[in-house]
């Protein structure tokens, strides 16, 4: 027999997975494409292909069929390496991503290039935490990223940095080292908000375990 269903776990775990969602398509149409960036991850190469095709091929593409097309071989990866339920949510996570960030008008909040990449890799870090939390993922290299962090002793936080850096480069490579330069920054932030907070994490059910420990001895 299966193992029986959580609802009150698979709720937790789509209700944050879907904060995560909005919170990231917001951002992208406020702060990131605002600044012109490339923040790594699937979003970040979305926006790379968007911005190739506009710019040089005068095509304009939506967000949600190239970002959904990213994410199909991650999602088959993870439905091996990390779980059904955990695939499942990602898979509904990335679709509704995908579809509000076309839906959600572009509103710049600020033309500073700097507070760009600050806040927007804050929130960014922010989304993805939530997602993670309630035992889900936004899609992409967050999933490629939680598959390097179960297999290594590298953390999620630095898992996700080292994956992110090749849309980085990509993205400078393509349209100069300005860009690529502040989407680092939005990259580091984004990271370092991911590492602290599930670091945290860790620590307080680390504590938990050791303490259910040593009330079994006692």
């Amino acid at each position: 027999m299966g193992r029986k269903f959580d609802w009150k776990k698979e709720s937790k775990r789509l209700i944050f997975g879907l904060i995560g969602a909005v919170i990231m398509a917001v951002n992208i149409k406020t702060f990131v494409r605002a600044g012109g960036l490339y923040p790594g991850g699937f979003n970040g190469v979305t926006l790379l292909i968007q911005t190739i095709c506009d710019r040089f091929f005068d095509i304009t593409v939506p967000f949600s069929p190239i970002s959904l097309a990213l994410n199909a071989i991650p999602a088959i990866i993870s439905f091996k390496a990390i779980g059904k339920r955990f695939t499942e949510v990602t898979s509904i996570l990335v679709v509704a991503t995908s579809f509000i960030t076309d839906m959600v008008p572009a509103i710049p909040i600020t033309e500073d290039i700097l507070l760009i990449c600050i806040f927007g890799g804050l929130i960014n870090g922010v989304a993805i935490t939530i997602a993670l939390l309630g035992g889900a993922s936004t899609g992409g290299t967050d999933i490629l990223a939680k598959i390097l962090n179960k297999y290594s002793t590298i953390n999620l936080g630095i898992s996700l940095l080292i994956v992110d850096l090749v849309v980085v480069i990509c993205g400078a490579l393509t349209f100069g080292l300005d860009k690529g330069f502040y989407s680092l920054l939005a990259v580091i932030m984004n990271g370092l908000v991911v590492d602290r907070v599930i670091i945290n994490i860790e620590k307080r059910r680390k504590e938990k375990s050791d303490k259910k420990a040593d009330e079994l001895v006692a």
